[in-house]
């Protein structure tokens, strides 16, 4: 019986994890053209002297580049074109995407792995993950869950630490 269970929610932590990965996949792909007429908008907007290039002046006016401007700049020649402005922005996204989904799949594992564990009432357990940090929060009636939760998230791949903040339950 506990292997079926164990079954059971393996394979719904995989269904999770998954639908999570397909649907970024999708919105990635319908996303992307959608993308380049906001970056072109984007780049028209900081071009303030119309001359289809962007001074650091100009770029540094958005974050990103205000930070990553020599990087984005692939051909060295102090400005960025619409296609360096572009490229550069499309990696920086991407970089976002791959990472929401990373924490998407590890916060749908531990949930899984939770749900699954007879020793936790997992309903009342948050789980949030960001950057690969996981945070779990919420009412547990023992130490020993608190203990157990803890080392169920941080025995998953991907996890780089674990902010237990799991309370104990008064009555």
């Amino acid at each position: 019986m506990k292997k079926n269970s164990h079954l059971k929610s393996t394979l719904l932590a995989m269904a999770l994890a998954s639908s999570a990965l397909g649907t970024q996949a999708f919105a990635a792909d319908d996303m992307s053209e959608v993308n380049q007429s906001a970056d072109s908008k984007s780049f028209k907007a900081l071009d303030v002297d119309n001359n289809s290039i962007l001074t650091k002046t100009e770029a540094k006016k958005e974050k990103l580049f205000a930070k990553h401007f020599a990087v984005a700049d692939t051909d060295n020649d102090g400005t960025l074109d619409e296609q360096e402005y572009t490229n550069y922005k499309s990696k920086s996204e991407q970089k976002v995407v791959k990472r929401v989904v990373k924490d998407s799949v590890i916060t749908s594992k531990v949930k899984g792995i939770l749900l699954k564990d007879e020793g936790l009432k997992s309903l009342n357990v948050s789980v949030k993950t960001n950057h690969g940090v996981v945070l779990l929060s919420g009412f547990v009636e023992t130490e020993d869950q608190i203990k157990q939760a803890g080392k169920i998230a941080s025995e998953i791949e991907g996890v780089k630490s674990v902010e237990n903040s799991l309370l104990i339950k008064k009555e």
